[in-house]
């Protein structure tokens, strides 16, 4: 069970990575899906029979404040948090290019950082009706295709200093470092990181955790080291005490149940969904319950409409 990828086509992919659909056919209320820091910015619809999904309590009850609206725009995740579900549930979601929240949608992506909108304050359309009145994934994806098309011509250029930043970052995560970054683009830092945060979101040092972070994420859940110490090597941390404090700060696991999480869980772009919930004694060593209680995602209705959208 994985999420199925759509890929954009013509100048949409200036712009998107890809779209993705998943179904959730279980039947369990609160069923944990679990958010680590990624970097990432997107949409997401989710609903089960036309209501929200999402957005419960562990016990599977509607949570008393907040909660999730059937569609919305979320920024970048740059901490831990979590939500339940409150039974089975459809996704349709699109993740953007690092800049594409900035460019496509006209607004500033550090305030959404952890946070979120509704997708109709984007749209004098009201787009997240259309996706609530289509019957299958096809054509929710064609809907969401059409609308962010629709925004292309009244997009704004990306910094292409940021862009080619960008590049490096992903094409040598395991050994950039700002400093490199910095000469190979022959700008001063605060000009960099101004221009970065502007374009992104975050600063290009906590990007560049991040990034890395994730790339951990994939080499645990393929298997392709048996260590922890063998993964903080291969990614070039100064020593596994560094790659720990970031498995904490971005997971808010210990080391060993971030292994056994990511190794038995279904990984979508927004999400882990453990393949089984726990037993009490795996979750008191579970750092979400040990830690003061983290967000649910997404912090609807709180954020204020963002520079550059559409509000009727």
């Amino acid at each position: 069970m994985e999420p199925t990828l759509y890929q954009p086509h013509g100048d949409l992919a200036r712009f998107v990575r890809y779209f993705w659909t998943f179904e959730w056919h279980r039947n369990d209320a609160g069923w944990p899906l679990r958010m680590f820091a990624t970097g990432v910015s997107g949409i997401l619809f989710q609903h089960h029979d036309g209501r929200p999904a999402l957005g419960a309590t562990a016990q599977g009850q509607p949570i008393a404040t907040g909660g999730c609206p059937t569609s919305f725009v979320y920024g970048k995740r740059t901490q831990p948090a979590r939500t339940f579900s409150k039974g089975p549930f459809s996704l349709t979601g699109v993740i953007f290019k690092p800049q594409g929240l900035s460019t496509l949608l006209n607004t500033r992506p550090i305030d959404l950082n952890d946070g979120s909108v509704e997708l109709n304050e984007f749209s004098r359309e009201k787009i997240g009706e259309q996706l609530l009145n289509a019957r299958t994934h096809h054509e929710r994806v064609a809907r969401l295709s059409e609308f962010l098309r629709s925004r292309i011509d009244g997009s704004r250029p990306e910094d292409v200093v940021v862009a080619e930043g960008l590049r490096l970052v992903h094409q040598s995560i395991r050994t950039i470092r700002v400093p490199h970054l910095l000469k190979c683009l022959n700008v001063s830092e605060r000009q960099f990181e101004r221009r970065f945060i502007r374009s992104v979101g975050v600063s290009p040092h906590q990007y560049i955790r991040i990034v890395r972070f994730q790339e951990a994420v994939r080499l645990i859940k393929n298997d392709r080291f048996e260590r922890l110490s063998d993964v903080a090597y291969d990614l070039h941390y100064a020593d596994q005490s560094h790659f720990i404090k970031d498995v904490k700060a971005f997971s808010a696991y210990t080391p060993t149940e971030f292994v056994r999480t990511v190794r038995a869980s279904i990984g979508l772009p927004c999400a882990l969904i453990p393949a089984h919930t726990q037993s009490p004694s795996t979750r008191s060593r579970d750092l979400f319950d040990q830690l003061k209680p983290l967000p649910t995602i997404p912090s609807c209705g709180n954020s204020h409409a963002p520079t550059g959208s559409v509000v009727s």
